[in-house]
């Protein structure tokens, strides 16, 4: 019996199948069913009920999942004490929304090989619904999220807010002084889809004054997103860290929101009952490489007793 074993054990019951505990292991399907059989003849019980590709504990896997878990965190904090957290030689799978992937992305990829240069990287660009499922699910280690985040099984640290604002260009925006609900409903709309934050704070703005749009349009892209609205096309409404260029030039003109919109928050998540401390020191490393101007860095947490 050995640590890999129990990994991959654990592996397979968060996330329910063979192959998507290889991708989480960066193995392969043949050598996750080795380790598995193997602890199986040396324990001499049976694991895992196979139904098809799924799989599911079996009442002794159970049983045997709770104590498997706890060898994995006890070692997992020795190596830290040691100097020598897992995530060093590991792979690190981070889940980022387009708007902090377009500010920190190399920021972060940078940090993260100097301060741990034996570590993989992936990062996972996607809408917030995907990546709250996909961290949920033990998928990918973290995600850096709009908020806020209703989610007990995550923890959540805030990196601070940016700041909405109703764009397009100025020809499609000539006469106009200001954005009401009544007023953009009116005119084309392109929204990043439903799984985003801010397609919901769009709705929500549109729902204080009582009115609905005749005409908003879905892209997954922000970046393709301001492409159409710098065209004329379209108005959207995006952070404007991301426009402040544009703006600047006059290539887009911002409509004063009435009422005010509200901050798009950002937090760096993690799974409450992840099984590698380390993984708590590179969320505070992330929270450092990813927080917005004006945001007070997090209090360090006290030592315990």
């Amino acid at each position: 019996m050995n640590i890999t074993q129990l990994e991959t054990f654990h592996w397979i019951s968060q996330l329910g199948t063979f192959s998507a505990a290889a991708d989480r292991l960066c193995t392969s399907q043949a050598a996750v069913s080795a380790r598995i059989r193997e602890l199986e003849n040396e324990l001499d019980v049976v694991l895992f009920d196979r139904i098809g590709r799924q799989v599911q504990l079996t009442l002794k896997g159970r049983e045997l999942l709770a104590h498997a878990t706890r060898v994995i965190t006890e070692a997992a904090q020795l190596r830290l004490a040691a100097g020598k957290p897992a995530m060093a030689h590991g792979v690190l799978k981070m889940g980022l929304g387009e708007v902090i992937a377009w500010r920190s992305l190399v920021a972060l990829f940078n940090a993260l090989k100097q301060r741990y240069p034996g570590m993989g990287i992936e990062f996972q660009v996607d809408l917030n619904a995907n990546l709250l499922r996909l961290l949920s699910r033990g998928e990918i280690d973290l995600a850096v999220l709009g908020g806020p985040i209703e989610a007990s099984d995550l923890r959540c640290q805030p990196i601070g807010a940016m700041a909405l604002g109703w764009i397009g260009a100025p020809s499609l925006l000539a006469g106009r002084s200001r954005a009401s609900p009544a007023e953009l409903a009116a005119l084309p709309i392109l929204s990043l889809g439903q799984g985003a934050r801010l397609h919901a704070q769009m709705h929500a703005w549109f729902a204080q004054g009582a009115c609905t749009p005749s005409l908003i349009s879905a892209c997954n892209s922000i970046s393709t997103m301001l492409q159409a609205v710098r065209a004329g096309i379209f108005v959207c409404l995006a952070p404007l860290d991301l426009v402040a260029d544009d703006l600047a030039a006059g290539r887009l003109a911002l409509m004063p929101a009435d009422p005010p919109l509200p901050l798009l928050t950002f937090f760096v998540a993690t799974r409450r009952e992840s099984v590698d401390p380390a993984l708590d020191e590179v969320a505070r490393l992330v929270a450092d490489i990813t927080r917005l101007p004006g945001s007070a860095p997090a209090p360090t947490p006290a030592p315990a007793a």
